[in-house]
């Protein structure tokens, strides 16, 4: 499949990069779009199939560039939690995500696939989620095939949100490495909670929780549906292995460290308060705190998605696994 590019947008991100590896895995030759000349997505194999383009969604003359010859196009990119000065969650979502999909139109492009967020009451309040919902809108609206995957909840950035920082993971991609103010503030006070005080911040209370799903399996099955023509114009809700409480995650992490791990909850009131405190300041901040508030309500309770089946994937990992595999790896 070396002839058909794919380009990956927000490849030097968390499950960008993944996804960038993935498909250097299956056989595609990527083309993976970057800010900043020089930057590279790391632990990528078969490098000789890997090429970089510089772009901004905010400049469309880039976007028809990086698009040249391509023929798939993957795009993962969030301002969730921002490297430097970027584009806030709306713009992406609106302005840029319409650019991208508008060139993507004109080039002749034959797959779109977008990750996504699930739908949820409090979505037109959360700018990260709103957004996401006008690019879907806007991806139905076209001629040109996509995929929407929805994921809910990512295990190696909110184990490490909510209390552990000892989970960050090895990849210097990981979400909770960016050097963001806030975010960097939030694990001065929170990062060690686990390991030095046994207490796990729960959003929503202990018997709150999620289909947690790790960012490897979301970068595999985005790789892993671009060209599936069975999947174009559909919407693929695919949550992790198994739904957990966040008592679940403390007895797993009491096991882990030897020490009761005990929650304390993170109200969803308080996320609120925080949220429209830190908006009008510090919008990306605020879209934390937006998703803080979601995560602390009610979730799908997706387990065990029919797409990891249907697309020959290896089993998820689940919680206590990643933690496993992870604890101290930072």
């Amino acid at each position: 499949m070396t002839a058909d590019k794919t380009l990956v947008v927000g490849a030097t991100g968390h499950v960008g990069s993944q996804v960038t590896s993935a498909l250097l895995q299956r056989g595609h030759s990527v083309r993976a779009l970057v800010r900043k000349r020089g930057t590279t997505v790391h632990g990528t194999s078969n490098i000789e199939n890997l090429e970089y383009a510089v772009g901004d969604l905010r400049d469309p003359h880039s976007i028809r560039a990086a698009l040249e010859g391509v023929k798939w196009v993957v795009s993962t990119a969030n301002s969730i939690i921002p490297v430097g000065k970027t584009m806030g969650a709306g713009d992406l979502n609106s302005i840029g995500a319409a650019t991208l999909v508008e060139e993507a139109e004109r080039a002749g492009v034959r797959h779109f696939v977008q990750s996504s967020l699930p739908e949820h009451r409090l979505q037109d309040s959360i700018p990260e989620m709103a957004g996401k919902r006008k690019l879907e809108q806007r991806l139905a609206e076209s001629a040109m095939p996509s995929t929407v995957i929805r994921n809910p909840v990512f295990m190696d950035v909110w184990l490490v949100i909510t209390g552990s920082k000892q989970l960050i993971g090895a990849s210097p991609h990981a979400t909770t490495r960016r050097p963001f103010g806030f975010m960097r503030f939030w694990q001065s006070l929170t990062g060690n909670l686990v390991a030095k005080r046994g207490i796990l911040l729960a959003p929503g209370g202990a018997m709150k929780g999620a289909a947690f799903v790790a960012t490897r399996d979301v970068a595999l099955v985005l790789a892993a549906s671009v060209g599936r023509e069975e999947l174009y114009n559909r919407t693929i809700e695919a949550g992790g292995p198994e739904w957990l409480t966040w008592s679940d995650v403390a007895q797993i992490l009491s096991k882990k460290t030897g020490r009761t791990v005990r929650t304390i909850t993170l109200p969803a009131w308080f996320a609120r308060i925080g949220q429209q405190a830190f908006s009008p300041v510090m919008p990306s901040a605020g879209n934390v705190l937006g998703l803080v508030r979601y995560l602390a309500t009610d979730q799908p309770r997706w387990e065990a998605p029919e797409i990891v089946r249907q697309l020959n994937l290896p089993e998820q990992i689940t919680v206590r696994q990643y933690i496993d595999e992870n604890w101290g790896n930072s």
